[in-house]
């Protein structure tokens, strides 16, 4: 039975090197479906011609709930790539997805939220997420 490994990426220049890496190793075009929203597609120059078709993770025999999880993500302008194959080839394939580099922050099309910095200043002073020294007299 066919099996699938799936990651969702937030900028088209990981998805392509994605598919750029999985194509290296020797996956073939047919095996690796790439789908986001319509208007994402037209920034996206890869070999595999990406779809904005959902339908096609269940014809591909992904469970309903993880297609519904993929939903929202995908019309907001996340990218999924998708690998179809046998067992040990998913395995692989999923090891190879993890192992794409996040772009920075500067690199991305779609601003960082100002909230998520000022956030993360926050954590950086806050004593709960601080490292323990041992001393919890400081806590």
């Amino acid at each position: 039975m066919a099996k699938v490994a799936t990651k969702l990426f937030r900028e088209p220049k990981e998805a392509i090197e994605a598919v750029s890496v999985l194509k290296g190793k020797g996956y073939k075009e047919d095996a690796i479906v790439v789908i986001t929203s319509a208007e994402r597609a037209k920034t996206l120059a890869t070999d595999v011609k990406p779809i904005s078709d959902m339908g096609k993770l269940t014809e591909m025999g992904v469970p309903e709930d993880t297609v519904n999880y993929y939903q929202y993500p995908v019309e907001i302008g996340g990218i999924l790539v998708v690998v179809q194959g046998d067992e040990g080839g998913v395995a692989q394939a999923q090891e190879l997805l993890r192992g794409v580099v996040a772009c920075s922050s500067e690199d991305r099309s779609h601003g960082t939220s100002p909230g998520f910095l000022q956030a993360s200043r926050m954590s950086a002073t806050n004593p709960l997420d601080a490292q323990m020294s041992g001393d919890f007299r400081r806590y």
